[in-house]
């Protein structure tokens, strides 16, 4: 592609002046994981973990672009406090 060219059919934003923003988002949770392994017939042996969790963590981004613009990127990484704050 050469500079300002667009993909075939994919001019209406360009005619428009419009902004074309891809969106995302993602979580995390800050618990600590129970884990299983291999026992004994009968006796499932269970990995205990130390600790509580601390809430979760998300984010969320914007990319945003629009010819002859600088593109954007948007972002926020709110935490959500757990039990402990």
């Amino acid at each position: 592609m050469e500079e300002g060219d667009l993909a075939a059919g994919k001019s209406a934003a360009a005619e428009r002046g419009a902004w074309i923003v891809f969106e995302d988002e993602a979580g995390q949770s800050m618990t600590p994981p129970r884990a299983r392994t291999w026992g004994r017939i009968g006796q499932t042996p269970v990995v205990r973990v130390r600790g509580r969790g601390s809430g979760r963590v998300s984010m969320a981004g914007m990319a945003c672009y629009k010819p002859g613009q600088r593109s954007r990127l948007i972002y926020a990484i709110p935490r959500v406090p757990g039990p402990q704050g």
